[in-house]
C-alpha cells in the first residue's frame, strides 16, 4: 500500500503542504501528541515541533510528501538535529518508500543501544496506515466489495489511500491483460464506494497518478464494465521497419549502415547493467532524418543474433500509438512477457499493480530477481518520444513514462529504459513535459547521433547499387555523397530519387541529383489526386491522427492509397507522414537547410567560360569544347565535373550540355542559378551568421571554411587556394564585396555582371567611405536612372562613385543600370543607399562619435575620423578639401537623425536603433 498525496493541477506548494500537516496532526493525534511549532515549511515538507499531552515530552517531526524514496542522508540528518538540538525523540513521516541505502541504516539503528535507537522513529506509508486504522481515523481498504466488482482478485491492482482537498479516499487499480486500466474509489473513513459523478470528476483534476485512468469504471453500467475489465491489452505499437530498401519507414536490419561505435557503446550500455550501480536509463537524440528508429531497429536485431540472444532481450515501442497513460505500463508487461518467451527470467505470470511505481508490484518485483540470477538484461525503448510533447491530451502519457523511468532509475535491477526523440523539434518550449524532461537529464546517458561519415556514406552507395544491382558512376556516387552531407534521409531520398530515373530508362551518366530538397518533396506531392493530397495534409495537421477520424473524413479508398504509396505510416490505430521533416513541409512550407560544403576544383572564370561555350539542346563533346576553348580535355572534364556538381550542366560521358532546369546560358543566368547553389553554402551561411556587415580579411574567411569542413585535412597552400577560390564565387554572386586586400560580408540581392571592372573596383574600394557629394544628391541620380539605364556622361560623376561602391549600378559599355534586385531587397532606393552606408566602418564610426560626443559639430566629427582612418585632409586645394568636409558632414548628419530614436521630452536624445 501507499500514500499520495494531491493538490489540483496548477496549485502551489504550499497546498500541499496544508494537506501534509493534516495527515501529519492525525498521526501525531493518535499518538496523543499537540503540534506546538511549525519550525519550517518548504512546499510539501514540513519541519514540526510536537508536545505530549500527558509527560509534556517534546519531539521533532520532519514530514516529506514526494514521489522519490527518502535516502539515508536524509535519516542521517534528522539524527544530526534531534542530537544537535537535544530534542527527547525525531519521527521521519514519509508518503514514499525508503531506499536500500536507508533501509538499511534503519537496521543498523534498531542494533544501538535502546536509549539511543528509541529516540528515532520511522513512519513510512505502511506504518502511517496502521497508525491510522488504529485509531480509527480510517477503515481496512474494502477489498472485498472491489474483488467482487472486479470479478476476482488478479483484476485488482494496489491500493492508494489519496489525501486530496475533496477529502480521504482508499483508490485501487483495476487492469486490464496485467496492466491497469481503472480505478475504483471508495471513503478511507467509511468504506463505501463512491459513485458520486461530482466527486469523481473532481478526483479526475488531480495532478495524481490515479487521475490518468478510468475513475468512471465504477459508475458505468454493468455492460460497459464487463467490455472494460476485458483480459486485453491496450495495443502497444513495436516500432516498424521499411518492406524493402526504398522504404521510407525504418531500415530494415540488413539494409542498416555505419553508426559501429554507437552500436558498440549502447551494447555496453546494456552489459553495464549486470554489473555496476549508475543508470539504467539511456537516449539516443539527434535531429530529424538521422536514423534513430532505424537504429533501434538494428539493435533489436543485433540482440536477436547467437552471441547476444541470451544475454539482452531488446523490445522497441513506437510512442506514436499510444492513446492513453496505460499505453506505458503495457508496454512494460509487453516487452517482459515477449522476454519471457525467449527465455529471459522465470515464466510465473505478471501483473503491474502500480502505475506510480511499476517495478514495485510483487510478480514483477521476482521476475527482476530472476533476470539477476541469470545475468540477463531486458531493455524496453521508447521511440518517437518527442510526440508526448505535441499535444497537451498526451501528457498524462508522459508522466506514465515519467514514473516508469524513475523506478527504474532507482531500482538499479537488470531492466534498462531507452528513449529516442529529436532535438530539433518545434515544440513550444513552455509545455510542461519539455521542461520537466530536460529537467530529469541526470538520471540518463545520452548517445547522440550526428552525420554519416564519409566512410558511412560510401558503404550506403554500395549497398543501394547491390540493390538496384547496378553500378553507377564515380561521378554521381561524388555528386550524391556532396549534396547529401551525410544526412542519411536525404542520401536515401537521393538514392531513391535516382532510382526511380533508372527506371524510367534514363542513363545514370546523364541524371542530375537535384540539390533542391523543396524540389524532391514536390515530387511526391505531384503524384497525388487533391483528395488524397487534402488527406495528406489533415493527417499532418493532426499527427499522430486517428485511423477512424481520417477514415470518416476521406474515405478508406483515398487512405489506403497513401499507406500504398507509403507517404503515411500506421502506427496501430495512429497515422502519421512518412518523415517528420516531411510533415513539417507539408504543414508550413519550408524545408531544412542543408549546408553545401562542395569546393569546386576551376575557378569561378573558367566555369563562365565554358558553360558559355555548351548548348542547351545538344550535348558537345569535350573534344569540340576544347577547339573552342584552348583548353585541354582533362581540364574540361575537370570543369565540367564543377558544371554538373553546381548544377549548371548535364553530362553524357565526356560530352556536356547546358542544364534543362537552365533554359539559356548568357552569363547572367548562369550566375542566378550558380547564386542560389551558393546561397546554401556552408560557408556562405557561417560568414553571415558570424560576420553579416562587417569588414573582414583573409584570413578569418579561411578560419571559418575550416569550421564548415572540421574533418577535412589539407596543407596550408591548398586551404589558401580552396579560400581563395570559394571567395571568388561568393563575389561574383554577390554574397561579398571586395575592398582592396578585405572583403565585406553583404549581400548585393543579385550577381556581379561586370566581370572586368570586378578586379577594379576592389582595388578601387578603399577602407574609408570617402565621398564628394551628398545622400540627397545620390538619391537624386538614382531617380534619374530609368529601367532601361542612362548613359555614363549623363550621371553626376561623384554620385556613381558612391552607387558603384554600393554595389547599386551596373555599368557596362556606357550604360549605367540600376541593380533592381538590391533595391527591392532593401525596400527602395533610400534604404538600399543607407543598408549598403551601414557596412561603411568609417560612416558608423561618425556616428559612434557624434552619439558619444553630442557636442561636437560634424566638421570635428570628421577630422577625428580622419586621423582614425589615416586620411589626409590636407591634399589638394582648401577648396577641394572644404567640398570634402562638408559633403561628409551631410552624410554624418543624415546618418545620426536616422538612427536616433525618438525619446519622452527631457530625456536626452542618444540612444541608437540597431540598423540604419
Amino acid at each position: 500500500m501507499k500514500i499520495e498525496v494531491s493538490c489540483k493541477n496548477g496549485s502551489s506548494k504550499k497546498a500541499k503542504g496544508d494537506l501534509l500537516e493534516g495527515l501529519a496532526k492525525k498521526l501525531l493525534l493518535a499518538q496523543n501528541y499537540d503540534v506546538i511549532e511549525e519550525i519550517r515549511t518548504v512546499g510539501a515538507e514540513l519541519d514540526l515541533l510536537c508536545k505530549h499531552k500527558v509527560n509534556g515530552k517534546e519531539i521533532y517531526v520532519e514530514c516529506k510528501a514526494q514521489k522519490d524514496p527518502v535516502s539515508a542522508p536524509v535519516l542521517r540528518q534528522l539524527w544530526g538535529t534531534v542530537d544537535f538540538e537535544d530534542y527527547s525523540e525525531g519521527w521521519l513521516i514519509t508518503t514514499s518508500e525508503l531506499t536500500k541505502d536507508a533501509k538499511g541504516f534503519v537496521e543498523s539503528w534498531k542494533t544501538k543501544p535502546k536509549e539511543k535507537s528509541s529516540r528515532l522513529s520511522f513512519y513510512t506509508p505502511e506504518l502511517i496506515i496502521d497508525s491510522l486504522k488504529s485509531a480509527s481515523i480510517i477503515r481496512t481498504p474494502p477489498t472485498d466489495s472491489a474483488k467482487k466488482f472486479a470479478g476476482s482478485s488478479d483484476a485488482l491492482g494496489d491500493w492508494t489511500l489519496l489525501l486530496s482537498e475533496f477529502g480521504v479516499y482508499w483508490c485501487v487499480y483495476t487492469l486490464k491483460g496485467g496492466a491497469p486500466f481503472g480505478v475504483l474509489v471508495y471513503s478511507a473513513s467509511t468504506g463505501e464506494h463512491i459513485k458520486d459523478k461530482e466527486t469523481i470528476n473532481n478526483l479526475s483534476l488531480l495532478d495524481s497518478t490515479l487521475a490518468d485512468y478510468d475513475l468512471e469504471i465504477g459508475i458505468k453500467s454493468e455492460q460497459s464494465i464487463s467490455t472494460n475489465l476485458s483480459k486485453k491489452l491496450p495495443p502497444v505499437v513495436e516500432v516498424q521497419i521499411g518492406e524493402s530498401w526504398d522504404d521510407y519507414r525504418p531500415a530494415r536490419p540488413k539494409d542498416f549502415v555505419g553508426r559501429d561505435v554507437t552500436q558498440k557503446d549502447i551494447l555496453n550500455f546494456l552489459s553495464s547493467a549486470k554489473t555496476n550501480s549508475g543508470t539504467r536509463i539511456f537516449a539516443i537524440t539527434g535531429n530529424s532524418g538521422l536514423g534513430k528508429s532505424s537504429l533501434i531497429a538494428k539493435l533489436r536485431d543485433r540482440a536477436r543474433n547467437k552471441h547476444y540472444r541470451k544475454k539482452y532481450f531488446v523490445y522497441a515501442v513506437d510512442i506514436r500509438g499510444a492513446r492513453e497513460p496505460s499505453y506505458i505500463p503495457a508496454s512494460l508487461i509487453e516487452a517482459l512477457r515477449e522476454a519471457q518467451k525467449n527465455g529471459f527470467g522465470n515464466t510465473s505470470d505478471l501483473s503491474l499493480t502500480d502505475p506510480s511505481s511499476p517495478l514495485n508490484s510483487e510478480s514483477i518485483s521476482a521476475y527482476l530477481d530472476s533476470l539477476r540470477e541469470k545475468e540477463q538484461v531486458v531493455c524496453l525503448i521508447f521511440d518517437q518520444f518527442e510526440e508526448l510533447y505535441s499535444k497537451p491530451e498526451l501528457f498524462g502519457i508522459f508522466k506514465a513514462a515519467k514514473d516508469l523511468m524513475l523506478d527504474v532509475a532507482s531500482s538499479k535491477s537488470n531492466i534498462v529504459l531507452g528513449f529516442a526523440w529529436k532535438t530539433d523539434s518545434t515544440t513550444q518550449q513552455d509545455h510542461p513535459a519539455y521542461h520537466l524532461w530536460h529537467e530529469l537529464s541526470d538520471h540518463r546517458k545520452e548517445f547522440r547521433l550526428g552525420v554519416f561519415e564519409s566512410g558511412e556514406i560510401s558503404n550506403s552507395l554500395t549497398k543501394f547499387e547491390k540493390e538496384i544491382d547496378q553500378k553507377i558512376s564515380a561521378e554521381i556516387r561524388h555528386q550524391i555523397s556532396q549534396v547529401s552531407q551525410g544526412f542519411p534521409w536525404l542520401l536515401k531520398k537521393l538514392c531513391i530519387n535516382l532510382y526511380e530515373g533508372i527506371v524510367k530508362g534514363e542513363n545514370t551518366d546523364s541524371l542530375f541529383v537535384d540539390l533542391d530538397i523543396k524540389r524532391l518533396f514536390e515530387a511526391d506531392l505531384d503524384v497525388l489526386t487533391q483528395q488524397e493530397l487534402v488527406c495528406l495534409r489533415l493527417i499532418a495537421q493532426k499527427a499522430p491522427a486517428d485511423w477512424s477520424e481520417i477514415i470518416e473524413t476521406s474515405g478508406t479508398t483515398v487512405l489506403n492509397s497513401l499507406v500504398h504509396k507509403r507517404l503515411v505510416i500506421k502506427s496501430g490505430d495512429r497515422l502519421n507522414v512518412y518523415w517528420d521533416i516531411f510533415k513539417d513541409y507539408l504543414l508550413s512550407g519550408n524545408v531544412p537547410v542543408v549546408p553545401y560544403n562542395y569546393i569546386p576544383s576551376s575557378d569561378v572564370s573558367s566555369l563562365l567560360n565554358i558553360c558559355t561555350k555548351l548548348l542547351i539542346d545538344k550535348y558537345v563533346t569535350s573534344g569540340e569544347i576544347g577547339q573552342k576553348t584552348a583548353l585541354n580535355e582533362k581540364t574540361i572534364w575537370n570543369i565540367g565535373a564543377d558544371l554538373v556538381m553546381l548544377g549548371l550542366a548535364e553530362r553524357d560521358g565526356t560530352s556536356f550540355k547546358v542544364s534543362s532546369k537552365l533554359g539559356n546560358n548568357d552569363e547572367e543566368t548562369i550566375l542566378k542559378s550558380l547564386r542560389n547553389v551558393m546561397s546554401k553554402h556552408a560557408l556562405k551561411i557561417l560568414l553571415f551568421k558570424n560576420h553579416a556587415g562587417k569588414t573582414i580579411n583573409h584570413d578569418t574567411i579561411l578560419e571559418n571554411l575550416k569550421q564548415c569542413t572540421p574533418k577535412a585535412k589539407f596543407g596550408d597552400k591548398t586551404w589558401n587556394t580552396y579560400c581563395n577560390r570559394l571567395t571568388n564565387y561568393l563575389i561574383y554572386t554577390g554574397f561579398l564585396l571586395q575592398a582592396g586586400r578585405n572583403i565585406v560580408v553583404q549581400d548585393t540581392g543579385t550577381v556581379i555582371l561586370d566581370r572586368e571592372g570586378l578586379a577594379r573596383r576592389g582595388k578601387q574600394r578603399g577602407k574609408v567611405f570617402s565621398i564628394s557629394v551628398s545622400p540627397f544628391s545620390v538619391l537624386m541620380e538614382m531617380e534619374n536612372i530609368s529601367s532601361s539605364g542612362a548613359k555614363i556622361e549623363d550621371v553626376q560623376r561623384n554620385a556613381l562613385s558612391v552607387l558603384k561602391r554600393f554595389e547599386l549600378v551596373t555599368v557596362n559599355q556606357g550604360l549605367v543600370t540600376l541593380n533592381m534586385d538590391s533595391i527591392e531587397k532593401s525596400g527602395g532606393n533610400k534604404e538600399a543607399i543607407w543598408a549598403a552606408a551601414k557596412n561603411e566602418s568609417s560612416f558608423l564610426s561618425c556616428i559612434d562619435l557624434m552619439t558619444e560626443s553630442p557636442d561636437l559639430d560634424t566638421r570635428e566629427i570628421a577630422e577625428k575620423i580622419s586621423d582614425e582612418f589615416e586620411l589626409n585632409w590636407s591634399k589638394g586645394s582648401k577648396v577641394r578639401n572644404g567640398g570634402i568636409l562638408k559633403q561628409w558632414s551631410s552624410w554624418v548628419k543624415e546618418g545620426i537623425e536616422l538612427t536616433i530614436v525618438p525619446t519622452p521630452p527631457g530625456r536626452p536624445n542618444k540612444s541608437l536603433q540597431q540598423d540604419i
